[in-house]
Formats: C-alpha cells, structure tokens, sequence
C-alpha cells in the first residue's frame, strides 16, 4: 500500500503540474480571448493547443515517472510484490495522470464556454465506476484492481467529454488533425505553462519544508501537522468549487475589455466590480463560518480524531495548531479568489511572484519562530505569511486595473 501511495501521490503531482494548476488555468482565459474575436478563432486555439499538447506532455510524464521510479527504489526497495505487478503499478499511475491531463483539458474547453453541468455530474458517476471497478477485479487482479480502477473513471469522463467539447466548438474527428506549427496560441499558451508551473512547484515545495523541519521536532510533530492542515482544506474545499465559475466569468469580462470596438473603461470598472464583490461575498460568507471552526475546533478534532489510540493531549495538541492555522485561512482564501483575477487577466508574473515570496520567507520564518514556539511556530510562520501575500496579490490587481483605465 506504502507503494500504490506513493505513486498515487506522484500522479497527483504530475496532474497539478502539467494541467490542474498550468494548462487549465492558462487555456481557459486564452480560449476566452480567442472566442470573442470569432468562433473560429476558438476552433484554431483549440486545435492548436491540443496538438502540441498531447504531443508534449506524455513524454513529461514518462520522463518524471521514470525518475520517480529511480527514487522509489532507494526508499522502496521490498515492496513484496513481484516486477510483473510492480511494474503494472508504475505503467498504471503513468496512464492515470496522462488521460486525467487531457480530461483537465477538455474541462477548461467546457468551462470556458461555462458549461460546468456535464463535468460535475461526471465526477459523481466516476466514483460509482472506480468504486465498481475495485469490487469485481480485486479478487483477480489484486493490486492491479486499483490503478485500473482510477484509469476507468477517468477514461469514462474522458469519452464523454470530447464529444461534447466537438458540439460547442462545432468541430469534428476529421478536424482535429496533429499540427505542429508555431500559433500566436501556442506561442502564448506553453510561456505561460512555465510560469504556472513554476509557481506550483513554489507552492507545492512550503509543505515539503515544514514537514521536514517540523521533523527535527520529535516523534508524532509531521502527524499532528497533517491532521491539523487535513481539517484546514475543509473550507478550501467549499470555496474552490466556485473558483473555475469565476475563472470562467471574469476570462469572459477581461476578454471582452481587450476588444477595440469596446469601452475599455466602462468594461475595466465592470471586471473590478465584479472581482470586488466576489471578494465581499467571500468575506460575508466565510467569516461565520471560519469564526465557528476557530470555537469549536477542540470538539471538531475530538469527534473526528477522538476514536483511535491518539492522546487527549494529543488532540489539543492538534486543535492548537489548527486554531493557528485558522487565524490566516481568511487572507489565505482571499489571495486565491484574487489570483483567479489576475488568470483572468493572463497576469503569471504576479502569481508567480507571490509564491517565491511564500518559498523564500517561509523556511526563513519558520526556523525563528521554532525557537520560541516549538511546532506552533511552523504553523504562526504559515498563518502570517498569508497577510503579506494578500496584500501584495490585492495591491498588484488594484495597480494593473488603475493603469488599464489610464490607457487610451
């Protein structure tokens, strides 16, 4: 299982890197662009994104998986099972993050043209069929059933998927054929992928860093971590729902602002406004319930962590570090709901930007804070890093919107 995890873990990487936090959220505004100047437009973006794409990516996969494998070794070397399985594993997760890459893909078509029904209905059925898939293979094919399982539930969504993106764009099979000419899209589309790339990997490296230096902490200090930052990604998750319906909506109102035909400020003040109110609503809707989690967070982790052989001490332990984290879970939020208005607006540099600032302070404030707070520091480093990196993400998008109205 420690095997079957860890790549688990390593295809749910690749899936954020290469599409979930780059390709999706580069496409959808660029995409958004292209259709307001013509339907066609949107048909040749597409086109062409997709065929470098597809071509790319699989070898990115192949390649960092292989380099997984190389690493597992060292720190999986008995796993217990035989190389044919081993193997099967490995060839598996590869699979499931190539064909979950294409399906964030044809999700940011759908999305774009803001057709979010189909996708989320998908996503429940997929769990029926993954679920469906385990009980009747697992008899026969063991660990295998589970690789397999995913790789179905994504095929399935897959295969439902592209017919429905060839109807909205109004393309056909015969259509899509493998181009690998340079586009103004592409041109714009994989310099942009970097940078998102880029600021996933600064992202996704703070964790990394606290873990291990809250490590040198003593036994049971990674645990409690995890424990305190699963319950932090329940109001996460609630708000990220609503992130793709935003991308959607203000890649649509910044689109229609690039247009010369158009006002650029009366359009300017209506994506602001728009942002605006996204941000107080966020606020109105979040701040009860944040305030909430933060007073009863003691009886929160004893009903949900209160059931095994963890410590009375050990869940206020835990509470204590979650009541930290909680104290920055709003600015935190906010910057996320704001880094969608500057996707929106094709805006890299600045995301990219705040996630080194995060990468570079954190270990800094981390290492201080320790000293005097032990395994709480770590958490105070995360808390109060979050309000700085608002207020730069906030104040660059306030700057971009005031020179667009200075513009002629």
């Amino acid at each position: 299982m420690d095997f079957i995890y860890y790549y688990w873990g390593i295809a749910v990487f690749l899936i954020d890197l290469l599409s979930a936090a780059s390709a999706y959220s580069v496409l959808v505004p660029l995409l958004a662009e292209a259709r307001m100047k013509s339907e066609t437009e949107a048909q040749r973006c597409v086109q062409s994104i997709f065929s470098r794409y597809i071509t790319i990516m699989p070898w990115l996969c192949c390649l960092l998986v292989a380099i997984s494998y190389v690493i597992s070794q060292r720190f999986l070397p008995n796993t217990g099972l035989t190389p044919t399985t081993t193997f099967g594993i490995v060839c598996g997760f590869l699979c499931l993050a190539i064909i979950t890459s294409i399906r964030w893909m044809l999700k940011a078509v759908l999305d774009t043209y803001q057709a979010f029904r189909l996708p989320v209905i998908l996503q429940g059925l997929r769990a029926a069929v993954v679920i469906g898939t385990i009980y009747l293979c697992k008899p026969s094919l063991t660990w295998l059933s589970i690789p397999l399982a995913l790789i179905l539930g994504e095929l399935f969504q897959v295969v439902v998927l592209f017919p429905r993106c060839c109807t909205i764009l109004n393309l056909r099979v015969q259509h899509l054929k493998l181009n690998l000419q340079e586009t103004p899209y592409t041109k714009q589309f994989f310099p942009q992928c970097l940078l998102m790339i880029g600021a996933a990997i600064s992202d996704g490296l703070n964790p990394v860093v606290d873990r291990g230096m809250a490590s040198t902490l003593g036994a049971s200090s990674v645990s409690k971590l995890d424990y305190a930052l699963r319950l932090c990604a329940i109001p996460e998750t609630l708000t990220g729902v609503t992130l793709p319906v935003l991308l959607s909506h203000w890649a649509k109102i910044s689109s229609s602002e690039q247009q010369p035909e158009n006002n650029r400020t009366t359009h300017g003040t209506q994506f602001q406004r728009s942002v605006w109110q996204g941000a107080v609503i966020l606020l109105v809707l979040m701040t009860p319930f944040l305030t909430g989690f933060y007073l009863f967070r003691e009886n929160i982790v004893s009903i949900l962590y209160g059931h095994g052989e963890l410590s009375e001490v050990g869940q206020l332990h835990i509470a204590s570090l979650l009541g930290i984290y909680l104290l920055g879970m709003l600015p935190r939020l906010m910057s996320r709901l704001l880094i969608r208005a500057h996707l929106a607006r094709q805006a890299h540099g600045t995301i990219v930007t705040a996630t080194l600032i995060r990468l570079v302070l954190n270990p800094f404030l981390n290492w201080v804070f320790m000293w005097y707070w032990g395994l709480e520091g770590i958490a105070w480093s995360t808390a109060l890093l979050s309000y700085p990196i608002f207020a730069y993400i906030a104040i660059a998008f306030w700057r971009a919107e005031q020179m667009d109205k200075t513009k002629p």
